[in-house]
């Protein structure tokens, strides 16, 4: 059961890639069905209660916070960076699936995710026709190599936690 749920949600990772590369956008119901399909595989094996994905959460609220400050710094003037430096999508991706690391890993795979985000942004840049970064496909197609890794049992980035 549990693997059939894993292969909805790396189908999930694949329309989110496409329809933020295609549209800049990510629709709310494949959003909605991430974060369904991920508690339910928290659900099937435990591996985090509420109080660990709200400290998930909560860094993700910090990262924010600061990114407001840098940008209103910046910027010399208080104002939203949502859709004008980070799409809301974005942000809910990154809170969905919040269920499938624990804290320190899912610090980790921020990082890394958004070094790796930068690195493909600046390496295609001549071949997009906007300039936006799509930072909730970048993320879903690490995800998707993350979880092939898992899956061959080739190497556990994450140390992601399912069987």
């Amino acid at each position: 059961m549990k693997i059939i749920f894993i292969i909805l949600l790396l189908l999930l990772f694949l329309i989110i890639s496409i329809q933020d590369f295609k549209y800049r956008a990510v629709h709310a119901f494949l959003i909605i069905g991430t974060a369904m399909i991920s508690i339910l595989i928290n659900y099937l094996e435990p591996l985090l209660n509420l109080y660990e994905m709200c400290k998930s959460i909560a860094f993700l609220g910090i990262t924010s916070i600061g990114f407001m400050m840098y940008q209103t710094i910046k910027n010399k003037q208080l104002e939203n960076p949502i859709d004008t430096s980070i799409g809301l999508g974005d942000i809910l991706f990154l809170i969905v699936i919040t269920p499938l690391f624990q804290v320190h890993n899912y610090i980790l795979f921020f990082i890394v995710g958004l070094l790796l985000s930068i690195i493909l942004f600046v390496i295609t840049q001549k071949l997009r026709k906007q300039a936006t970064l799509p930072l909730a496909g970048y993320l879903a197609l690490f995800l998707i190599v993350c979880f092939g890794l898992k899956l061959c049992n080739i190497v556990n980035p994450f140390f992601i936690e399912f069987n």
